[in-house]
């Protein structure tokens, strides 16, 4: 770790220094320890570490958002808000773990363990379980239905390339957006430029319906394509929502039509492009905790 030369001079290497200050802390610690225990009937060696100073910085950092570097403004503004917060609450993901129940920046303790009283619910004796019905809206919000629609070009373009029947083929699509068409069709008519699929009528209705059977699913499981498919047949009916009206009848084979099979194709493309999504969406929500935020050293040094 260190060596002397002909002139009785230690020298230190950088690779070693994390050893040489184990050894400085334990050499202190032989030497302070016996002054204390005069005083006190123990001594807490974790008290002497830099943990709870670690502890405050990570909480700084945490307030400033993606700016893990704040300005000297902004360190006064955290500061106080910590303050009036009262305490430091240490993230679970921070380079150093808790050990124990210290409170740092601590103006007044606001609870206590001893004065806390626990009141009883009120529900504690009702055994019976009451299923709520669902609140999920018959008609999605402005931002959806855009969605949905635009959604919808791009499942049936990826139809187009399975689909061999003309007949079925042209009930999928428009030629144009249109002319009464409502809001719902507003950012499809707002991006094309020529090279969109513009879905038909019926095409965004069974994908609507896909939609709210998704929602309501668990999200504890997936749900399946015969689940969803069953559940949109059931609440189309028996509306004709792709308007291929005698193509039905020509096509009858047994229970099977060429209706029937367009209708499971659509839901069932739709349902995989949105299973994907939500995939997507655990796999952010479990990796939050791990993870920095893209690109946070180049906003903050390189200076865009």
């Amino acid at each position: 770790m260190f060596c002397h030369d002909q002139s009785n001079k230690m020298f230190f290497f950088c690779r070693y220094l994390s050893v040489i200050g184990f050894v400085i802390n334990i050499d202190t610690l032989m030497l302070m320890i016996p002054e204390l225990l005069q005083v006190q009937q123990y001594v807490l060696t974790y008290r002497f570490s830099q943990d709870h100073l670690e502890l405050l910085f990570n909480s700084i950092r945490a307030s400033g958002g993606w700016n893990n570097n704040p300005s000297a403004r902004q360190f006064q503004a955290i500061f106080r808000r910590l303050m009036v917060r009262c305490g430091v609450s240490p993230s679970e993901t921070g380079n150093v773990a808790a050990q124990d129940h210290t409170v740092s920046l601590s103006a007044v303790e606001m609870s206590s363990a001893e004065t806390a009283e626990e009141h009883p619910s009120p529900f504690a004796n009702i055994s019976a379980v009451v299923s709520d019905h669902s609140y999920l809206p018959t008609r999605f919000g402005g931002l959806v239905e855009n969605a949905l629609v635009y959604i919808a070009g791009f499942v049936v373009r990826q139809i187009l390339r399975k689909l061999s029947c003309d007949v079925c083929r042209a009930s999928l699509v428009r030629d144009a957006v249109p002319s009464s068409f409502d809001e719902s069709y507003h950012l499809l008519a707002l991006k094309n430029n020529g090279g969109l699929v513009i879905p038909s009528q019926g095409t965004v209705k069974v994908l609507r319906a896909a939609e709210r059977v998704i929602r309501q699913a668990s999200t504890r499981q997936a749900p399946k394509v015969s689940t969803v498919t069953y559940i949109v047949r059931e609440e189309i009916g028996t509306e004709d929502v792709f308007q291929l009206g005698e193509h039905i009848e020509e096509t009858q084979f047994g229970i099977d039509n060429h209706y029937s099979n367009l209708l499971s194709l659509v839901v069932s493309v739709f349902l995989k492009l949105r299973l994907h999504h939500i995939a997507k969406l655990t796999s952010l929500d479990l990796q939050k905790g791990s993870t920095r935020k893209k690109l946070c050293k180049t906003v903050l040094f390189q200076g865009f």
